[in-house]
């Protein structure tokens, strides 16, 4: 086996594990035992995480353009953004019931972000409150700006 197709078989395998660590961490997680009922605490708790997770892809995109990572680091964040809004998802609806029609499980939640994410809307789960509207409008705006990034970079590395 040459060193190339190993590293190709190295990074692939360290993406499997990251993507299933972190799905792990999210079935893990006790979502809907956080207390956010206030508003500005739910606001700064979601504000606090979407940096994160901004800042993570943003990482990645500049890595992969300079060359310092793999394409997979930057899949593996932008996974990350998924989980983080099915994340968010779940917790709005544990707390605020109702708020997104037919979400009852995490599993509900992972299909409702990914269905946003690529933005295909089933319309099965969706948005029914108007904070659970204005953060799908936000998860959508995310998508734009650094779905958008990535794969401008992935383009332009390609050409």
């Amino acid at each position: 086996m040459f060193s190339s197709e190993r590293g190709l078989l190295r990074r692939t395998a360290g993406t499997v594990l990251a993507v299933a660590a972190s799905t792990a961490v999210y079935f893990a997680l006790p979502l809907g035992v956080f207390d956010v009922r206030s508003t500005w605490a739910f606001v700064g708790a979601f504000a606090a995480g979407l940096v994160a997770v901004a800042a993570v892809i943003v990482r990645q995109v500049r890595r992969f353009r300079s060359g310092g990572v793999a394409l997979t680091g930057v899949l593996t964040s932008l996974y990350l953004a998924v989980l983080f809004f099915a994340a968010v998802y779940c917790g709005l609806n544990a707390h605020w019931p109702g708020s997104i029609a037919a979400l009852r499980t995490k599993v509900d939640a992972l299909y409702f972000a990914l269905s946003i994410t690529s933005t295909v809307g089933f319309g099965d789960v969706h948005a029914s409150s108007q904070v659970a509207r204005v953060l799908v409008g936000v998860h959508l705006v995310f998508n734009l700006g650094f779905l958008g990034a990535a794969v401008t970079a992935v383009r332009n590395a390609t050409r």
